[in-house]
């Protein structure tokens, strides 16, 4: 029987109507908020808000262009839910730090990801955030360092030999990836007490799946995110496509991967084994007298994916941006030269002695600011929080312009110049300075970041020197859509070895 038996056709289109306005209604629904509040802000899009703007401009040209429009703070919508961006360092600072318990979580919610990577540190939340950071935080001790020096030490050796072996021959140096393989073989070693040679030996399964594993982890899978908050009852459904359809193969490979060393650890035993990060962890696993300090398998595993997804990328990226810039301040170079032989001499660099590389410190914390690995970080509201008269309601998340903050004029002057003294005469605002983040969740992994940074490029500067040549790329363009920092095309760069090599 016809349909129209039943439903004549005004009827129909009524229906249709109704329905594609009630849509559109939810789609704009809580746009609203920000206005309400007396907040400015860019005009949102129907479901995604302000999400395709950032994508498209780029997050640090769309806060810049709109900061000149709106001031230090205004709002936006990432989804359907209201974000506050500021570069004001006094709201920041109360977010941060004074009000850390209203602002504990970042804004994602990562459940429609594999557990282990919601498991990560940097996504948990509220209780299990807690007594992870707790459980894990010795394990950066100064004398844990200590212990995976050695690690570090022959991944360094091998990192310059790469290098001197091109340049020998003649070649450009791509540096991400002879920085890149160097963090990968560190990470191997000192998490997981592999001994590779990345750079020589890609076949290798850790080498293999790890390499996957990090492209599947920098993209983050932001759209999926966005989906899941433009639409909230979509989320079982994205959460089964996800498992069944768009898995991150390279993320469950490199699981698995950390699975099969746990399982044949439990096997061996902890006798004679040196320490590194994984065994530590895993001690946390058994410990049955103190369920504060206990870790799940799942658990252990999730930050066993955090300690490469942390060291990997991000530091083969300040590397290379380092590399470049040194090529482009030879002057800059030949200081932290003359500071290695004044303080270590010939010696072999140690936790101790890197320490004493002040002006090396300053140049690897000048290239962070300029080039900080991530873009932006983020919190959500607990509750509603008034600071400095800028009401931030329950849920709304908000957003750490990092690289906007560090690029600020009134905060570095002449922001655009490399220029490593600035970090040595004591007169920038601490939290101003947010490579690392800030706070109670400042990354936990700074210090074997910093010194590993520092330890490479002690061993390479006194074999290698980084040549500025008529070729060699002034201004980076740097890739937009990504939260990651990754320059537009390779970074390659003349070196030649030291005259008293």
């Amino acid at each position: 029987m016809d349909l129209l038996s039943f439903v004549d056709l005004p009827t129909c289109l009524v229906l249709v109507l109704t329905t594609g306005i009630l849509f559109y209604l939810y789609g704009i629904w809580p746009f609203g908020v920000w206005k309400s509040l007396g907040m400015d802000g860019p005009k949102p899009s129907p479901f995604i808000g302000n999400f395709y703007q950032l994508v498209k401009e780029g997050m640090e040209p769309f806060i810049e262009k709109r900061s000149k429009k709106y001031g230090r703070t205004f709002g936006i919508y990432y989804g359907r839910d209201p974000m506050l961006v500021t570069t004001d360092l006094d709201i920041l600072k109360e977010v941060l730090v004074k009000n850390f318990n209203q602002f504990t979580n970042r804004f994602e919610k990562l459940e429609i990801f594999p557990e282990e990577v919601g498991s990560m540190l940097p996504f948990t939340t509220g209780a299990q955030w807690k007594r992870i950071r707790h459980i894990l935080t010795p394990t950066f001790s100064t004398g844990k360092l200590k212990q995976m020096e050695h690690h570090i030490q022959r991944c360094s050796t091998q990192l310059t030999k790469n290098i001197e072996e091109a340049v020998r021959k003649g070649e450009k140096i791509e540096v991400k990836r002879f920085f890149g393989a160097y963090t990968m073989d560190v990470i191997a070693g000192t998490a997981f007490g592999l001994e590779v040679n990345s750079q020589k030996d890609l076949d290798h399964p850790f080498v293999r799946n790890a390499a996957s594993a990090a492209v599947d982890l920098s993209s983050q899978g932001s759209l999926l995110v966005l989906l899941a908050k433009a639409f909230p009852f979509l989320t079982p459904l994205i959460k089964f496509l996800i498992k069944n359809v768009f898995h991150p193969r390279g993320v469950k490979s490199f699981i698995g991967n950390i699975r099969h060393i746990i399982k044949e650890r439990k096997l061996e035993g902890t006798a004679n084994r040196k320490p590194d990060l994984l065994q530590l962890i895993l001690s946390c696993e058994s410990n049955e007298t103190d369920r504060m300090n206990v870790l799940s398998r799942v658990e252990v595993v999730a930050q066993a994916l955090t300690f490469f997804g942390a060291g990997y990328e991000t530091t083969a990226s300040t590397l290379q941006f380092m590399a470049h810039s040194l090529a482009l301040h030879p002057e800059v170079q030949e200081k932290i030269v003359c500071e290695i032989k004044e303080q270590l001499g010939d010696e072999i660099p140690t936790y101790e002695g890197v320490s004493k590389l002040k002006y090396l410190d300053g140049a690897i914390h000048e290239t962070l600011r300029m080039y900080p690995p991530s873009i932006a970080g983020n919190r959500m509201a607990s509750e509603e929080v008034t600071i400095k008269g800028v009401t931030i309601p329950k849920g709304a998340g908000v957003m750490i312009p990092i690289g906007n903050v560090m690029k600020d004029p009134e905060y570095f002057p002449e922001p655009d110049k490399f220029i490593p003294e600035r970090f040595s005469e004591g007169s920038i605002d601490p939290i101003s300075f947010l490579a690392f983040g800030f706070g109670p969740r400042l990354c936990i992994g700074m210090r074997l970041a910093l010194l590993e940074m520092k330890m490479a490029m002690v061993h390479v500067l006194r074999r290698i020197k980084f040549m500025k040549t008529d070729d060699l790329q002034e201004t980076l363009k740097i890739q937009t859509g990504t939260r990651l920092r990754f320059p537009d095309q390779a970074i390659v760069i003349k070196a030649v070895m030291r005259d008293n090599c």
